[in-house]
């Protein structure tokens, strides 16, 4: 990974903090992979053990003995198969395939008229040093790839809706891009993270005294 241009000192400063939101994404997005996986395989052997007691409850009662010299009935033998190959899961955030992803579809693409003071609506040419930008562009290219391999005539206008509302958020006068002017990666920070404060234990244990007594 290229270092920011000389020149640029607040970019430089943002390297450390920009990584560690990268390390906790891709993490993030591999634990959740895992875990939808692994709710897909549960659903998935629930529907067929339903299927097979439907099927025996639907199929009238056999009073012919099998003969030995029969050949296995090839369906018998397919539930017996073994298992097709699972698909591998999403790797997660890929920053070498986002960056250009970028670049094209929305940077060479969309066309705004960018304030050069104090106007409201910013961007950031460096918006790979900004993590909520990271995130929000890489959830936007993941709709992208679906709308284009759905094939279906609204898909991509489904897409470009929630690429305005993607946008309205980074470019506000109070989002990530809010010390950015002109383009330009600002070199102060306007924004701070919300924050949040965790309830005590005792938040959580009213709840589950609660739901037992639904």
């Amino acid at each position: 990974m290229t270092s920011p241009e000389s020149g640029d000192e607040s970019a430089a400063g943002d390297w450390g903090t920009v990584l560690t939101e990268l390390i906790q994404l891709r993490a993030d997005r591999a634990n959740l992979t895992a875990r939808i996986r692994e709710l897909d395989d549960r659903v998935e052997d629930i529907a067929g053990a339903l299927d097979a007691i439907e099927d025996a409850a639907a199929a009238p009662p056999s009073t012919s003995v099998p003969d030995d010299d029969t050949e296995p009935d090839d369906t018998a033998a397919a539930s017996t198969a073994a298992p097709e190959p699972a698909v591998e899961p999403d790797a997660g955030l890929d920053m070498r395939e986002l960056v250009p992803w970028v670049r094209d579809h929305i940077a060479q693409l969309l066309e705004r008229r960018l304030p050069q003071n104090q106007g409201a609506l910013r961007w950031c040419r460096s918006w790979w040093l900004h993590p909520e930008a990271i995130a929000r562009f890489d959830a936007l290219r993941r709709s992208w790839t679906e709308a284009i391999s759905a094939g279906e005539g609204n898909a991509l206008v489904t897409y470009y809706d929630y690429l305005d509302r993607q946008l309205a958020v980074l470019m506000d006068e109070h989002g990530p891009f809010s010390a950015c002017q002109g383009g330009q990666h600002g070199t102060e920070r306007f924004v701070t993270k919300l924050g949040q404060h965790d309830p005590p234990p005792e938040y959580f244990f009213a709840l589950d005294d609660q739901l037992d007594h639904l």
